[in-house]
């Protein structure tokens, strides 16, 4: 009975978990440089032998035990406080480094022989036809020669390398530009290669390239409505499909206010979306805005289709000046089912 008792609450436990992961909102990955063909050891145990025990009289208690029922509370916590603002519009700080910057390709330092490191230094993650991509490489503690970058599709190993061309440079900086082709399409693989002491390298890093599936080509007229401040995004749209899209508003002096986040499907042509900024996240005063750092995404459609994405025309657009006052003061309310979420947590919690 005792050993039924932890199995069930680990599998609470795991449920719970599982629940939380599939209303929660991935966190970036950050993309990481690699050297290839090292090979990893896993160390094997061998199990011991254990003696029988005597066996006890053990009396169960059928309560949740109480280290769980804090874990509880404390989801219940959080998502209460989740829920005390839209999903649309998430308020946005400066430490938010990822949001702010959702493109950001984060260079990871390889250790080679004798105290060496090298890295692959991108402007950015994703990019789209027909941008050329700038691949740099660090190299800190090591002389090396014959440094060539080449790029090839992820999805298919057995393709040819797509593009090669020979890097560049001095003092442990080189670099190279890679003109797009029309075989750039999906996750792609940078490999950049060297000779040091007379044994040659290479360093292997991802990203990802496509052609638009949209463009977002401008911002129509900000209105209000309730206490949302409406934002119309216009967009071209090449593929029909579910769109994603989110982008951060920022006060005009560059302070982050909030991540804003739409979802649709669209047709092909010329369409619109819009962009909430529910009023709790908006500053106090009136002012203008601009809008920018734009995430366009089509999302898959069935089973194994890969996500496609889009671009804007520009950076960032002006959104001019907004009254904050004119919006209602009407509590946010969230749904449902997102009621019976929080239900179920604070019930796990004995709240």
């Amino acid at each position: 009975m005792k050993h039924k008792k932890i199995i069930s609450i680990v599998a609470l436990l795991s449920g719970c978990a599982g629940y939380w992961y599939l209303f929660s909102e991935p966190a970036p990955t950050p993309v990481q440089a690699v050297v290839p063909n090292q090979d990893s050891q896993i160390a094997t145990h061998q199990p011991s032998v254990v003696k029988p025990m005597t066996s006890k009289q053990v009396t169960v208690k059928e309560t949740v035990p109480e280290t769980v029922s804090e874990r509880f509370s404390l989801l219940a916590k959080a998502y209460a406080q989740e829920l005390s603002l839209p999903a649309y519009s998430v308020p946005l700080g400066i430490d938010d480094v990822h949001l702010l910057n959702p493109n950001r390709y984060v260079p990871q330092p390889v250790m080679l022989e004798g105290g060496a490191s090298a890295s692959i230094v991108m402007p950015k993650y994703r990019f789209s036809f027909p941008e050329p991509v700038t691949v740099t490489l660090e190299v800190n503690g090591l002389s090396i020669s014959g440094v060539s970058a080449s790029i090839n599709s992820e999805t298919d190993a057995s393709a040819p390398v797509l593009t090669e061309d020979e890097m560049t440079g001095q003092n442990g900086l080189w670099t190279v530009q890679l003109d797009a082709t029309e075989e750039w399409d999906g996750p792609m693989s940078v490999n950049v290669t060297f000779s040091a002491k007379g044994k040659k390298q290479t360093l292997t890093t991802g990203i990802e390239y496509s052609y638009p599936a949209a463009t977002i080509t401008g911002v129509g007229e900000v209105r209000a409505e309730g206490s949302d401040m409406l934002i119309p995004l216009k967009l071209t749209v090449e593929k029909a499909g579910y769109y994603r899209v989110r982008a951060n508003l920022y006060t005009t002096n560059q302070q982050p206010v909030a991540l804003l986040t739409a979802s649709e499907k669209l047709s092909e042509g010329e369409v619109k979306m819009e962009l909430k900024a529910y009023k709790g996240v908006l500053p106090k005063q009136d002012g203008e805005f601009t809008l920018g750092s734009f995430v366009l995404e089509r999302r898959p459609a069935v089973p194994g289709e890969l996500t496609r994405y889009g671009r804007s025309n520009e950076s960032s657009y002006e959104l001019g000046g907004f009254t904050v006052e004119q919006l209602s003061d009407e509590p946010w309310q969230p749904d449902e089912q997102e009621m019976q979420r929080l239900e179920f947590l604070q019930k796990m919690a004995n709240e």
